[in-house]
């Protein structure tokens, strides 16, 4: 059994997509999707079926039966304790040995682009995705709460290397496809990847 949590738009067949996004909610909806067809509110491009479940709380798995858990830019969508605690919960249900391959966006990259330049002063926080849009749309703006979730926590590769080690896992930095997950390329689109942290370890 292999878990894609927060996959998102990414639902591979062999895997178990999970996300908790609205969109993911609302599509469960038929009634919903015909109407914001035709109001054409917000983008609801969700695959059926997504399996719901909030991550910030208790997963509905069995302890070790799960062979692999996969996670990109998710992580960075939950507080410092919610976070933990999902790593928490990713390390009960895995079985020993099982793969845990984490992907957020690069603190340090952000940094460098500022440093350099890149990234001007006013236009850092915005660049960080710690902002709600700033939709023309006035109802937009005020559901933007329930359709958009800013990053609450940044990573690079020690620390979350560090957070995962103590947890139990253990754990190095990867590149792109760089993975003991044999499928890895069914899952992991390579422009998530980019000036991003990657973090692939075991279960011990």
């Amino acid at each position: 059994m292999k878990l894609n949590l927060g996959c998102g738009s990414q639902v591979p067949d062999g895997w178990i997509n999970v996300d908790y996004a609205m969109g993911a909610r609302l599509t469960k909806i038929p009634f919903f999707r015909s109407l914001n067809a035709k109001l054409k509110l917000f983008n609801l491009n969700w695959n059926e079926n997504i399996y719901l479940h909030d991550l910030r709380k208790k997963f509905p798995w069995k302890d070790e039966s799960i062979d692999v858990v996969y996670s990109s830019h998710t992580l960075e969508h939950l507080s410092r304790v919610d976070g933990e605690n999902f790593l928490i919960e990713c390390y009960r249900v895995l079985r020993t040995n099982g793969i845990i391959r984490i992907i957020v966006p690069d603190l340090r990259c952000c940094v460098i682009s500022y440093l350099e330049g890149r990234v001007n002063a006013e236009d850092f926080v915005e660049h960080l995705g710690v902002l709600y849009g700033n939709s023309p749309n006035k109802i937009k703006r005020r559901l933007s709460p329930f359709f958009e979730f800013p990053h609450k926590c940044m990573y690079d590769h020690p620390s979350l290397i560090e957070i995962l080690n103590k947890i139990g896992f253990q754990t190095s930095a990867r590149t792109a496809f760089d993975s003991d997950i044999e499928d890895i390329q069914t899952v992991e689109l390579e422009g998530r990847t980019e000036n991003s942290v990657i973090v692939e370890g075991r279960k011990r």
